[in-house]
């Protein structure tokens, strides 16, 4: 029996100003997990990714305007929620990750060891040779401070594959997220949740522009090291109100 048809899987991809990849992204999906829902989150696109979805099967969500990463994967975090989905899949609409992938990342879930567990570009070395030099200083500095803070070093804070356990789902509707990286995952390590890795491979981006511009690279940093803090301090907060 296929991995998937234990528990009903939700894949989600979140997308803004994808129209060049989006339609193939959605039709490899549904070819190597049919057996999964299928939501695409359309984060208030400027171009013709609304079109480019148009009778691909896909249930698609559209915010009227671009709320940004961690609001498109909140929206369907509650999609999954409400639909009673036992586990959610996101991944990136720009075609850098393979669906067929996703088969070896469920099979590890269903070990019963983790509450979400990303697909990692780098747990098997340790090691960011292939990025940027921004992004790697970035990548290095975020591992280490959600291993610090966390108490569990995550080597791909920024891997946009992951698989979220239904468990996790209420505390992820509870507290707004920016980017859904170091930060997430430090608010729900010191909440208890078991967060780890599988590794995977990812094909280069060939439209679209990356998130991590020059100018990113120094906001970023700044602007996720504020929100690792303050998801310590909501985590705390949130197990006040618990006790």
């Amino acid at each position: 029996m296929p991995t998937a048809d234990r528990h009903r899987t939700l894949v989600a991809i979140p997308a803004f100003n994808e129209a060049a990849t989006i339609r193939n992204v959605v039709e490899r999906v549904r070819a190597n997990l049919p057996d999964c829902g299928l939501l695409v989150v359309n984060d208030g696109s400027l171009d013709a990714t609304a079109a480019a979805l148009d009778g691909s099967g896909a249930t698609v969500v559209e915010h009227l305007c671009n709320l940004g990463y961690g609001r498109a994967i909140e929206t369907a975090v509650f999609y999954a929620q409400r639909a009673g989905y036992d586990r959610l899949v996101t991944l990136d609409a720009d075609g850098q990750h393979d669906p067929a992938q996703v088969r070896g990342l469920l099979a590890e879930f269903d070990t019963g060891r983790w509450d979400l567990l990303i697909g990692s570009r780098y747990v098997l070395t340790g090691r960011y040779t292939n990025a940027p030099f921004g992004r790697r200083m970035g990548m290095q500095l975020f591992s280490a401070i959600v291993g610090v803070v966390g108490g569990r070093r995550i080597y791909d804070t920024t891997s946009g594959l992951k698989v979220i356990g239904r468990q996790a789902f209420s505390s992820l509707t509870h507290w707004p997220f920016l980017d859904f990286h170091a930060e997430a995952l430090v608010y729900l390590m010191r909440l208890g949740y078991r967060i780890g890795e599988h590794p995977i491979t990812v094909d280069e981006r060939r439209h679209g522009t990356s998130m991590y511009s020059a100018i990113n690279h120094i906001k970023y940093p700044l602007k996720t090291a504020l929100m690792v803090v303050l998801g310590v301090v909501e985590a705390s907060m949130t197990k006040r109100r618990a006790s």
